[in-house]
């Protein structure tokens, strides 16, 4: 039997004919039990293979230099799915989409978060402290694009993205400077408690359980109060 081999020509034609669809992961502001955001990410499920992971479509992305389409398919699809939202009168505060470093270097991108409300780009690792993004990150803020990094930067950015375990003083740090903080990786209930107890109150991870639909977060942000 032949072994069935991905190519970068393969991820791009997924994007450009529906193959691939967005799920989320939402972020939960725990004292008050609402639903304070969602994370986009990308499933492809190949007619052949099933579900190819997110490792793979990454290698994919790198070796076909698809970074800008790969980013493009993401932000509109998010951008697409947050306006349903909205004409549904689905109490969503934000949707996040991560990016590619090589797209922050992209004019177009400017173009493609112009006019979308409630979207926030997450930063790749490091990258809020490359000056080099700082002119873009800047300029992505002023058109109403909201940015998240992993670490307090000194730049201006949105919110503070932490990856459980966090500590105190990185919470501390960002909302000392007014960010919005989240932690990510959340696994379970005690990791949530500990999270808590550093001084964070957005939560992401699978204490909440895996992705779900977009229909699954309309009902989710209904039912919380």
């Amino acid at each position: 039997m032949a072994v069935v081999r991905l190519r970068p020509a393969d991820l791009r034609s997924a994007l450009e004919s529906d193959g691939t669809s967005l799920q989320f992961q939402v972020q939960v502001h725990v004292p008050s039990a609402t639903l304070a955001g969602v994370e986009a990410l990308v499933r492809w499920p190949h007619p052949v293979l099933g579900m190819v992971s997110f490792q793979e479509m990454a290698q994919l992305v790198i070796q076909g230099g698809l970074h800008e389409r790969f980013d493009e398919w993401v932000i509109r699809a998010a951008a697409a799915q947050a306006a349903a939202w909205r004409r549904e009168g689905v109490p969503l505060p934000l949707i996040a989409v991560n990016v590619w470093e090589p797209t922050l270097r992209s004019p177009q991108l400017l173009a493609w978060v112009d006019g979308v409300e409630g979207l926030e780009l997450e930063l790749p690792r490091g990258v809020a402290s490359d000056p080099a993004h700082v002119p873009m990150i800047g300029s992505l803020r002023a058109r109403g694009a909201r940015v998240a990094a992993d670490s307090v930067p000194e730049i201006e950015v949105d919110t503070l993205k932490l990856r459980y375990p966090v500590r105190r003083e990185d919470v501390e740090a960002g909302r000392a400077r007014g960010l919005r903080v989240v932690a990510e990786g959340v696994e379970d209930e005690r990791q949530q408690a500990e999270v808590l107890a550093a001084g964070c109150e957005v939560v992401q991870g699978y204490v909440f359980g895996p992705e779900v639909s977009a229909s699954e977060v309309s009902a989710l942000a209904r039912q919380r109060p």
